[in-house]
């Protein structure tokens, strides 16, 4: 998941900030096959190690799950997890400032600029909460358990917010639809309207030749 999510960053910085070239969906392809092999490796070595029991990889919780050991977790969530994190991190900022400078300069009064705005704001709110809520999660670690509690609600009331910023895009984007229906039906008649007033003023003035032309 963390490798897939980078290979989709990295492609999102090389398509709204680089610009030229675009990036093809090839590259995104090759990207996360790579990534699912980087996965597939480091679950392979896990599970080769837990296979043998003097390395104690893993151990059965009581009444939880069977997890890292605390002196393997590091090198098989915390440290990945981490490196992986920050690379995000860096790609969600560049690309964040990157459509927010985009996005101001659309000064336009138009209502279809409002909602587009309005997406981009929901889209960089949800990538942020979704990624505050993996932050917790190297931490649960090496801290008490208490404060992995703590952690865990806020883990868990963040990473439950993607319900909520889904909602409220879809609206935005039914409103961003109905307005352009709005703005065709209008685009229509004033089209309509305007092809009338010619026909009619062209028949007025066709009228008012032939007369010119009988007194000459």
């Amino acid at each position: 998941m963390f490798c897939i999510k980078t290979s989709v960053a990295y492609f999102n910085y090389l398509r709204f900030v680089c610009l030229f070239p675009q990036p093809s969906y090839r590259r995104l392809f090759v990207m996360i096959l790579i990534s699912f092999f980087i996965s597939i490796i480091w679950v392979s070595v896990a599970a080769g190690l837990n296979s043998n029991p003097s390395y104690n990889i893993t151990q059965l919780y009581p009444y939880k799950f069977c997890w890292f050991t605390r002196g393997v977790i590091y090198y098989f969530l915390t440290i990945p997890a981490g490196v992986f994190l920050l690379i995000n991190t860096i790609v969600f900022i560049r690309v964040a400032l990157c459509i927010i400078n985009h996005a101001r300069q659309a000064t336009s009064p138009h209502q279809l600029y409002k909602r587009m705005k309005q997406c981009v704001i929901i889209l960089l709110l949800s990538s942020a909460t979704q990624g505050i809520g993996w932050l917790f999660g190297p931490f649960l670690t090496f801290i008490n358990s208490e404060a992995g509690n703590i952690l865990g609600w806020f883990f868990v009331i963040f990473n439950g917010l993607e319900g909520l910023w889904v909602i409220l895009l879809y609206i935005v984007i039914r409103s961003l639809r109905m307005d352009k229906q709005r703005y065709r039906k209008f685009a229509e008649q004033i089209t309509t309207s305007t092809e009338q007033v010619s026909h009619k003023y062209g028949k007025y003035f066709e009228g008012d030749k032939e007369y010119e032309d009988i007194v000459t």
